[in-house]
């Protein structure tokens, strides 16, 4: 028989190189002297709902919006720009996690690490949904993965469709676990003349 996987879904990785170890150590102090909201088990954020707005990280928010550009690509979108609507610091300790969610107001979203530390679970979106019940899980054939595991690297970034499930698995390590979140919009006229719209950021 042959196979053909239709509908395929992509998500982005790169290594910034605006993201220096001298810049990721600094970005890092700034998490630590920020207001953070303590969520439980989920760690904690920042307060700060616009964290890549710092201008220490003002060239690192121009190479996101660069990968985010390229997704947007990879993808066949025509969309004039993207913008980041909002962004914030994430801290992950030993026994916690980020539970399982999406951003289904946003466009495409992501995370950029500043330390390593659990893995990014991705949720397949179509696992149960197609046959109703649970497959056998098979480590050599991704159409049987409830979620994919993607391990962070200091300096790298990820990007995936907003609508996508996802969430950070627990965390086993002393090592507290840095991250910086984000979500996009595309920018300009999107969408057909009857349901157009003319999305501008300030």
């Amino acid at each position: 028989m042959n196979l053909t996987d239709i509908f395929p879904i992509a998500i982005g990785t790169k290594t910034l190189t605006s993201l220096t170890p001298d810049l990721i150590r600094r970005a890092i102090e700034l998490v630590d002297k920020s207001e953070r909201v303590d969520m439980g088990a989920d760690g904690s954020c920042t307060s700060e709902q616009h964290f890549l707005d710092h201008p220490l990280l003002s060239d690192v928010k121009r190479e996101v919006i660069d990968v985010c550009r390229e997704l947007s690509r990879a993808y066949s979108h025509e969309v004039e720009d993207i913008g980041i609507c909002n962004s914030w610091a994430n801290i992950v300790g030993n026994g916690q996690s980020i539970q399982s969610h999406r951003h289904n107001n946003s466009y495409i979203s992501g995370s950029l690490y500043l330390t390593d530390g659990s893995p990014i679970s991705i949720s397949n979106p179509t696992f149960l949904s197609l046959f109703g019940f649970m497959p056998r899980i098979n480590d050599n054939n991704p159409r049987s993965w409830a979620a994919y595991l993607l391990k962070p690297e200091p300096g790298m970034v990820v990007v995936f469709p907003s609508g996508l499930q996802h969430g950070v698995t627990q965390s086993r390590s002393d090592r507290k676990r840095y991250s910086i979140a984000f979500n996009s919009i595309p920018l300009g006229e999107i969408g057909l003349p009857t349901s157009l719209i003319d999305l501008r950021m300030g």
